[in-house]
């Protein structure tokens, strides 16, 4: 009998010397949830022929169509513009939807193109935008190009 309180006795100092004790970790989870958005944008790309620095150029029509669900904004970011002959603000251009009174000057952060949400349905949502150029009159001439990303944000 004796042995056997000397090995539960030994067994029991292992046991506490090891430090069994309940332990608890945290868990960070981070989830990003976005309604699925498609954008398509008719034309591809605007050209504007025969500018005259200092005179807005004619607008010219982009119909952006988002399809999928849920509500979004549609936002604008320009480069600037550049030629050989050098380089012009990304506020060169200009836009508005086309119920809209005033223009806005483009920058190289994106910026909000819609007075309102739109909502997105599996047909399409269909936005109309004029833009334009309005070189200052100091501008260089040129040919000059920019990168203009739009893009279909969720709200």
């Amino acid at each position: 009998m004796k042995k056997t309180i000397v090995v539960l006795l030994t067994l029991g100092i292992l046991v506490a010397g090891m430090g069994i004790v309940n332990a608890a970790e945290t868990l960070n989870i981070t989830a990003n949830v976005q309604s699925a958005l498609t954008l398509a944008l008719d034309p591809g790309s605007l050209t504007y022929n025969d500018i005259q620095p200092g005179v807005a150029s004619a607008a010219q029509t982009l119909t952006a169509t988002t399809s999928g669900s849920g509500s979004y904004h549609l936002t604008l970011a320009s480069t600037t513009f550049t030629s050989a002959a050098g380089t012009q603000s990304a506020s060169v251009l200009q836009f508005k939807e086309q119920s809209a009174e005033t223009y806005k000057n483009a920058s190289s952060s994106a910026q909000n193109m819609l007075s309102a949400a739109g909502t997105a349905t599996a047909e399409g949502d269909e936005k109309q935008f004029d833009l334009r150029v309005n070189f200052p009159v100091s501008a260089a001439d040129g040919t000059y190009g920019a990168t203009v990303t739009i893009t279909a944000v969720p709200q």
